[in-house]
């Protein structure tokens, strides 16, 4: 039971120090935190950062459509094998990668909504991503 007191005691200090809010700092007023953007401003956000995500995300999938076609032998043939360059898998997981380090500053800047629309277009690259790597694995 000692063990837990002190446990408990080190991270109040620790959050003290450092800063961090409990959850009922935000009840009582006392979070001396940087304040959350309006809501106006996380929404213009969102919709901006949607726009070029589908664009980015429609950008991969066309990318992904022409790299299948030119691998693609006639109807009855064979593909033509290749090996999978590590630079070729960077590419294919960046977006994802990018979105999803998005999300992250998002939710801690405190905007909720584009933090969501980011996790959804993290979720639509991942499973792109997969998909990618899936099509280029299989030529090999």
């Amino acid at each position: 039971m000692v063990w837990w007191e002190r446990t408990r005691n080190g991270i109040g200090g620790l959050r003290r120090r450092v800063g961090g809010r409990s959850g009922t700092d935000e009840d009582e007023g006392t979070g001396a935190g940087r304040p959350r953007p309006s809501r106006l401003t996380d929404t213009a956000v969102a919709l901006l950062l949607a726009v070029a995500d589908a664009a980015a995300l429609a950008g991969v999938a066309l990318l992904m459509f022409i790299v299948g076609m030119s691998h693609s032998g006639p109807p009855g043939g064979t593909a033509k094998s290749e090996e999978v360059s590590p630079l070729q898998l960077i590419v294919v997981w960046f977006i994802p990668c990018a979105l999803a380090v998005s999300c992250y500053v998002h939710t801690r800047l405190r905007m909720p909504i584009t933090s969501a629309v980011q996790c959804l277009f993290c979720v639509v690259g991942t499973a792109l991503a997969i998909g990618e790597t899936n099509m280029l694995l299989s030529f090999t």
